[in-house]
């Protein structure tokens, strides 16, 4: 991708103690309007994040907000967020999500410190390896048909459930050597969706106002379900041998590279439950607003399904076909940028200058995937469902470092690889046999969540058959 940006010039980001010089006498955060006394800005936040990040984008590159009485400097640049996450990473580290989200995932890499993230990932690494993908893509293709299989013409179907169930099968089919128990997966389906509800509330409210509102409640009893169901589901996975290929299976074998020490199974388990948060809504979201976005735009349907006729004429699709699937994956890659995730915090080290602003060591800054990605100078008219922005000449492609729906530096997901395939095998394997119309009357809209997701989409399905070479509905 070409990493020349339009128009508006790089902001600089030195830092003390870089050796960088700073041009300028560092200035102040514009304060975005509306805070009001103990509470700082949570009723916008909480009200529409989505309206609220956007406001803020038009004040500046940073613009300082408070959760409570504390401050946030929220970054509404893509570059400025490259220098956190990449640029200068060692002045950095986790930030409020992650003590949200650890009640969950222990100290597994979502949450884990910095030296036992850069342990824990030189380990888990090569279990997301291309060949290791290839071999999951069958899980991906099988599930997928299983699904499609189990549908009738004229079915009215939950696609936002039914995205979520198959992302999570799939990913369990990879992870353990059995199924889960239909309790176990009842019980996932119906806590998961709580607890990232709950992470995106644990982080803009205060924490008196978590309590007397009863989100802590509801979110660690959330969290409490989902680990006693993976404990469950480990402690009676068979414990011998890789043979099997499955993920806890590599887990168990798994040495660091550096030492050669093993994981114990204490920090296997926090390390499956990361996978499992970080694998399932995010991928069943971008699959089911890619189905909204499809029966929004028909021209973009058709070319989809031109493609997938060409290339699997009826068939599952497997890994193999990904090169070929070109158009597919653009379109995934377009509901990646319309619907990425809402936040992302770093906190700062030390003294940093960042953007021309002076933050103190401690400082929590804060920036909206989502929002950056609908900036209009490396994505021209953002609000336009276009995969076809994703097939330009490699000149025309947007800036690399504008699309971060994954993270970028030494946070970066580790499953991006993994959800892209499942999402393309996915999707391919179930839009080659049907189309999946909207439900008349009923509105669909986006709910804050870690990644924003239908409030609920209901569809009806229409077989695709084969007629002369060519497509129609029946």
């Amino acid at each position: 991708m070409s990493n020349e940006w339009p128009a508006k010039p790089a902001p600089t980001c030195p830092v003390s103690g870089s050796g960088q010089e700073q041009e300028s006498p560092p200035r102040a955060a514009p304060l975005a309007p509306g805070r009001l006394p103990m509470v700082g800005h949570v009723w916008p936040l909480m009200r529409d994040p989505f309206t609220f990040f956007e406001s803020l984008r038009r004040r500046g590159d940073i613009v300082l907000i408070h959760i409570g009485r504390r401050p946030i400097y929220v970054l509404t640049t893509a570059r400025l967020a490259h220098s956190v996450l990449v640029e200068n990473a060692r002045y950095f580290d986790k930030g409020m999500v992650y003590e949200a989200v650890h009640p969950l995932s222990g100290n597994g890499l979502l949450a884990s410190g910095r030296e036992l993230h850069r342990r824990q990932r030189r380990i888990i690494q090569p279990l997301f390896h291309k060949d290791m993908i290839r071999a999951y893509a069958e899980t991906m293709s099988g599930e997928a048909r299983k699904l499609a299989d189990s549908w009738r013409p004229g079915q009215r179907v939950a696609v936002d459930e039914a995205m979520v169930e198959l992302t999570l099968t799939t990913l369990v089919r990879s992870m353990f050597s059995g199924r889960l128990p239909r309790s176990v997966v009842t019980d996932i389906l119906h806590s998961l969706p709580i607890f990232t509800r709950g992470m995106v509330a644990r982080t803009v409210l205060p924490a008196w106002l978590c309590r007397v509102s009863g989100f802590d409640r509801r979110f660690l009893d959330a969290a409490g379900r989902l680990r006693s169901a993976v404990d469950a589901v480990v402690q009676s996975d068979h414990p011998d041998g890789v043979e099997g290929g499955n993920l806890l299976s590599h887990l168990r074998a798994a040495r660091d590279p550096e030492t050669g020490e093993g994981m114990s199974d204490e920090l296997i388990r926090d390390e499956l439950v990361s996978i499992m948060m970080a694998g399932t809504e995010t991928t069943a979201a971008t699959m089911a607003w890619t189905c909204h976005e499809l029966a929004r735009n028909p021209a973009v349907e058709q070319r989809l399904r031109a493609e997938l006729h060409d290339v699997l004429d009826g068939r599952p699709a497997a890994y193999g076909d990904l090169p070929a699937l070109a158009y597919t994956r653009a379109v995934v890659n377009e509901a990646l940028r319309r619907y990425s995730l809402l936040m992302l915090f770093r906190r700062a080290t030390q003294p940093v200058v960042l953007g021309g602003v002076q933050l103190p060591a401690g400082a929590d800054v804060m920036f909206s995937q989502l929002d950056l990605h609908r900036d209009d100078r490396p994505f021209p008219e953002p609000d336009r469902f276009e995969p076809e922005r994703w097939l330009a000449d490699r000149e025309s492609l947007p800036p690399r470092d504008a699309f971060i729906p994954f993270g970028a530096g030494n946070r970066r997901c580790i499953g991006e690889g993994y959800a892209q395939a499942e999402a393309v095998i996915a999707l391919a394997t179930i839009l080659g046999r049907w189309r999946l119309a909207p439900v008349p009357g009923h509105s669909v809209r986006r709910v804050a969540a870690a990644m924003p997701r239908p409030n609920s989409l209901p569809m009806t399905v229409t077989a695709v058959a084969n007629q002369g070479g060519g497509l129609s509905h029946v």
